[in-house]
C-alpha cells in the first residue's frame, strides 16, 4: 500500500511539475482583452413613462466612457418634469394643491452591436437610486413625505448614426423599483415601462 501511495505521489507531482513548465504565467479570466479604441459621450435624454398610473414624463442626461466600439460605462440621471397631483387623501396638508416630485439617477452600463452601422443596436442598464416626495410650488418640500428607494432600468435601444460626432436612439426600459414609502406610493405604482428617447455627442471610433 506505501508503495502504490509513493507512486501515485510521485505522478501527481510528476503532473504538476509539467503543468508548470509549460506555462507558468497566471491565468486570468481577461487574459485576451485589450483596449484597441477608446472615445467617450453625453447628451440629453428623455423617458416617457407612467407615474401612479398617471402620464408622466423624464427629462435627463447621461455620459459615458465608451470604448472598443461596444462597451459602454457611466452614469445618468432623469428627473420628473410632469406635473403630478397627489390624491386627496394622501396629501400631507389637504389645503394645498400638491404634486409628487421624483428623481432617480445612477450608473449605466451598455453594449452596442455593429456601432459602425447606420441603424443598429444598443442595450443598456442603469442602477442607482431616487426619492419621491410632495411638493407645493413656492414652498418648501415637505421632506416628511420623501423617501428613498432602488432603482433597476434596463434598456434595448434602436440607434442611427446621424454624423460622426452624433447619435439618435429610440427605445423601450424598464423602471424597476424598490423601497419606496411616500403615503400612498408604493414599489409598483413607481415601476413603469418607459419610451427612452436620447441624442448622444461624442468620439465613437
Amino acid at each position: 500500500m506505501n508503495k502504490l501511495i509513493f507512486t501515485i505521489s510521485l505522478l501527481l507531482i510528476g503532473s504538476f511539475s509539467a503543468i508548470a513548465q509549460d506555462d507558468d504565467r497566471q491565468q486570468t479570466l481577461f487574459d485576451d482583452f485589450n483596449i484597441y479604441s477608446s472615445g467617450g459621450y453625453g447628451g440629453p435624454a428623455v423617458r416617457l413613462s407612467a407615474v401612479d398610473g398617471q402620464f408622466a414624463t423624464f427629462f435627463g442626461g447621461y455620459g459615458a466612457w465608451f470604448f472598443n466600439q461596444k462597451f459602454s460605462i457611466g452614469g445618468g440621471g432623469f428627473g420628473l418634469v410632469s406635473n403630478l397631483p397627489v390624491p386627496d387623501r394622501d396629501r400631507i396638508d389637504p389645503n394645498l394643491d400638491l404634486h409628487y416630485d421624483m428623481g432617480y439617477g445612477g450608473f449605466m452600463f451598455g453594449y452596442t452591436i455593429s456601432s459602425n452601422r447606420i441603424l443598429h443596436l444598443h442595450t443598456d442598464v442603469l442602477v442607482g437610486g431616487g426619492s419621491i416626495e410632495q411638493d407645493y410650488e413656492g414652498e418648501d418640500d415637505f421632506t416628511v413625505t420623501e423617501s428613498e428607494f432602488f432603482v433597476f432600468e434596463p434598456g434595448a435601444h434602436l440607434e442611427i448614426n446621424i454624423a460622426p460626432f452624433l447619435r439618435a436612439t429610440g427605445g423601450i426600459t424598464y423602471r424597476l423599483v424598490s423601497g419606496s414609502d411616500t403615503p400612498g406610493i408604493r414599489d409598483r405604482d413607481l415601476s413603469s415601462m418607459s419610451l427612452a428617447i436620447s441624442l448622444k455627442f461624442g468620439a465613437f471610433d
